[in-house]
């Protein structure tokens, strides 16, 4: 299963939710890490412009596990260990550092229902506060889905019966209709009367 490691990383707040439907609680864990370019790499992002403030990024994972380890060897037995489901609403922000410097820094939510987390969570923030940690993060990736082009394809419909919905044209070769598509599912077209 693939990791990913965030760098810096550390708790901005966190979300206590409750699901009415499912009722089950979860935590959104609203982290701040350094933008960094493994992460770059893996998530397939490119170095953000000169002159921007921020920008939404494209990409959302399922992590089936996170490890939260403090920076600093006296720090590590904190270390928090907990089932996630995903990661997602990544952002990068430009942020000033020092008087005259800035730098790149990447925003996300992590989101875990695992029983007792919220108040784990609450007892790591006691003890760490606004201290940086690493955050690896376990994750299943998709595998690309492969068009077989050489693979018959079955008729949805017969040439004759897209000839009469095409335009309104007597022409051959004139074009095939389209589907029309809303939100994902297909319409089908009411059938017309006395045109055979």
């Amino acid at each position: 299963m693939p990791k990913l490691i965030f760098r810096a990383a550390l708790i901005r707040f966190v979300d206590l939710r409750y699901d009415e439907k499912s009722k089950v609680k979860y935590v959104k864990i609203n982290f701040t890490a350094a933008f960094s370019e493994p992460v770059r790499e893996a998530m397939e992002w490119g170095e953000p412009p000169a002159g921007f403030a921020s920008a939404k990024l494209d990409g959302d994972l399922t992590a089936s596990h996170f490890i939260l380890t403090p920076d600093g060897k006296e720090l590590r037995v904190h270390e928090l260990q907990m089932d996630s489901s995903g990661i997602s609403s990544f952002e990068v922000h430009r942020v000033k550092v020092g008087e005259d410097s800035h730098e790149n820094e990447l925003r996300f939510q992590l989101v875990t229902s695992q029983v007792g987390a919220a108040a784990m969570l609450e007892s790591y923030l006691e003890t760490i506060g606004k201290g940086t940690a690493q955050l690896r993060v376990n994750y299943e990736q998709q595998t690309p889905l492969e068009l077989n082009a050489e693979a018959p394809q079955d008729r949805l419909i017969s040439e004759e019966q897209a000839h009469d919905t095409s335009e309104e044209t007597d022409e051959p070769g004139a074009p095939l209709a389209q589907a029309a598509t809303m939100g994902g599912t297909h319409q089908k077209r009411k059938p017309r009367t006395g045109v055979n």
